[in-house]
């Protein structure tokens, strides 16, 4: 029992790490809410790779992992009452605040304990036990987010926005091996296509259900449009283009505000007999066409309409969350099956070795513009969601950054795998939108009550009211991660099995070498 219990303390490191902070940061309700998240991933990963008979074992072990983690939301509770008036943050007493963290303890230890006893089950009721416990997490949150008033469910939805935008550049550069630098302009052709098709900017008003798969198609076509001219390239030179079209896409839509289009035959012929008024007008003829409003962008957009439901209403996020979590799930489902079929298998040859994926019979041209295709469709499917969600859109949203960020999260979770992909998208995306905007409101907060009226020279006190902002340092802290992950563990958190092999077969066989060399 104490074996286990040290065993539980060693590797429960990181997920402690984010409970604690999460406690830290948000305190009251949230160390139970993130005590029943966390309880169940550690209760899981506690199980992982042990040889478990009975589900009353599983449990055991599942409810130290949990029991550990709660006390990591205790000691925090306890912390965040003591810290809170330096900080800034609303004072609570130190009962309230041991009684947040005991109930936090007990939810992550019956959460751990859960999630473990499933592990024990036979192998083939394992699986589906934990997916179904997994769907039961995911459709009570809102509901729990809601009672524990939290209010994370926005911020979880726009998480999941990004998600099936990694899953999706998981099939360009996770299975085909494309670098593809410019993923934002197809998640920007799904949201503007939206945003044209329903919306008062062309007045047309179709339906978002009907616009939805347009939008996707539309991503696709561009997807065969990029990789058209780049199937003669590899490594640097795909990774260059892919950038140049990531940041061409922002830059017509920026400037399409002034639109008139004549056919172009009647045009050469005019101009060719110096008669431009032959020119057979076919859009813009009265006045030139606002296509894409500029940097106003497009604004209203269509939003879904269900029966028993309506319109989905901005305030209400239930029907919301539950409409991406659908979206997700179906990308999961279509990626999956991608992978595991004969072009996946394709995918996969061609990010190996193009020459002998080529000598096998693999079509190459066909092969890859498909990988282009299909990671668009899912960037497209994002896109008109994000558009729906937000009822407007602007060009300054696709930029570079957003190609960086999904890169990041494909990469940390683990290049061609899903779960991975999933993982590092949450990570970086809950880093993004919840953790660093809400360290800055503490800094801020601690600064202006606990440091800044002590300085006595206005130019330091601006300097460091300015300088310390963790929003600001959001891209650095990306690229630090990146940086850190190809050091430490290249193949990322959760990385596929062959390309994991791939990246330590020479640190294998250095091993062998050294061993050999000892043993003589």
């Amino acid at each position: 029992m104490t074996q286990q219990i040290i065993k539980a303390i060693k590797s429960s490191g990181i997920l402690g790490t984010i409970a604690a902070l999460t406690v830290l940061l948000f305190g009251g309700w949230s160390g139970a809410v993130i005590g029943w998240l966390l309880g169940s991933a550690a209760g899981f990963m506690r199980c992982q790779g042990r040889r478990i008979i009975t589900p009353q074992e599983g449990a055991k072990l599942g409810a130290i992992a949990g029991l550990v983690l709660g006390i990591w939301l205790l000691i925090a509770s306890l912390l965040q009452a003591l810290f809170a008036p330096v900080l800034g943050q609303p004072i609570v007493s130190l009962s309230d605040s041991l009684q947040y963290g005991i109930l936090a303890l007990v939810v992550a230890a019956l959460a751990g304990g859960v999630m473990g006893a499933l592990q024990g089950l036979p192998i083939g009721r394992r699986r589906t036990a934990t997916l179904v416990t997994l769907a039961f997490i995911l459709i009570l949150f809102p509901f729990v987010d809601q009672l524990a008033q939290t209010n994370w469910i926005a911020i979880i939805i726009q998480i999941q926005i990004f998600i099936m935008l990694a899953l999706g550049l998981n099939i360009t550069v996770g299975y085909a091996g494309l670098l593809d630098l410019g993923y934002a302009a197809f998640f920007a052709i799904g949201a503007y296509t939206t945003g044209l098709l329903s919306s008062p900017q062309l007045n047309i008003a179709w339906n978002f259900w009907f616009v939805l798969p347009i939008a996707a198609l539309v991503a696709a076509i561009f997807g065969v449009i990029l990789g058209s001219p780049t199937l003669r390239l590899r490594g640097d030179y795909l990774a260059i283009v892919t950038l140049g079209f990531g940041e061409i896409v922002p830059v017509i839509f920026r400037n399409l505000t002034d639109v008139r289009i004549e056919e172009p035959i009647s045009k050469i012929v005019g101009s060719l007999a110096g008669r431009p008024e032959w020119a057979i007008c076919l859009v813009g003829c009265d006045r030139p066409l606002n296509l894409t409003g500029g940097e106003a962008g497009i604004n209203p957009i269509g939003r879904p309409t269900l029966p028993f439901i309506g319109t989905f209403d901005a305030s209400d996020y239930l029907p919301w969350y539950y409409l991406i979590l659908l979206l997700v799930v179906f990308s999961y489902f279509m990626i999956s099956r991608l992978k595991d079929s004969r072009l996946g298998r394709a995918w996969t040859a061609i990010r190996e070795d193009e020459l002998a994926a080529s000598a096998m019979g693999i079509n190459l041209v066909k092969t890859k513009l498909l990988a282009f295709a299909m990671g668009a469709t899912f960037s497209g499917f994002a896109g008109a969601f994000y558009a729906a969600n937000i009822s407007a859109i602007f060009p300054s949203v696709f930029d570079f950054s957003v190609s960086v960020i999904i890169l990041c999260m494909v990469i940390l979770g683990g290049l061609g795998n899903m779960t991975g992909v999933i993982l590092g998208g949450i990570i970086i995306m809950s880093a993004d939108r919840l953790y660093l905007p809400r360290l800055a409101q503490v800094l801020n907060s601690f600064l202006n009550t606990s440091v800044l009226p002590n300085i006595g020279s206005p130019p330091l006190r601006d300097f460091i009211a300015t300088s310390i902002d963790p929003l600001q340092m959001r891209l650095f802290l990306f690229g630090l991660t990146l940086v850190i992950m190809m050091i430490v563990r290249p193949e990322g958190l959760v990385p596929d099995a062959l390309h994991r092999a791939e990246l330590h077969s020479q640190d294998d066989a250095m091993k062998e070498s050294l061993a050999e060399a000892r043993s003589q």
